[in-house]
């Protein structure tokens, strides 16, 4: 058998990884898969992004929107249509220009909220 094994595969993946920014759509699913985390600052998931959710009409809450509909809205693209085979790399491709479309002000936020964090991690650290 030709196939590499699944602790093969996870090691070359965390390794591709490493201090990179990881760009996707619901990314907790892909890294549940690889049985693996990525830490917070270095994930851009177009599913979290504060902007690119709605309000549940009932709670108020903010809840991920479809990647189809993120393409739709936000790109003019249509992706995963019905009837026809989905496409993984088309869904990447999808993420990846949705990210770089807020990339200035996505990434003002990470800043913000890592500063805030080691703030926090300094008050904490002095108590």
């Amino acid at each position: 058998d030709l196939a590499m094994g699944f602790e093969q595969c996870q090691g070359i993946i965390k390794k591709l990884l490493q201090n990179k920014i990881l760009v996707g759509h619901a990314l907790k699913n892909d890294m549940a898969v690889l049985q693996s985390q990525h830490p917070w600052y270095l994930c851009r998931d177009t599913a979290k992004y504060e902007p690119f959710m709605k309000k549940d009409k009932i709670t108020s809450l903010l809840r991920p929107r479809k990647l189809k509909d993120l393409a739709e809205t936000k790109l003019d693209r249509t992706i995963q249509i019905v009837g026809q085979e989905h496409c993984p790399i088309e869904d990447a491709i999808a993420a990846l220009d949705l990210y770089k479309k807020a990339r200035g002000k996505w990434e003002k936020v990470v800043e913000y909220k890592m500063n805030r964090t080691n703030d926090i991690e300094q008050e904490k650290s002095m108590e």
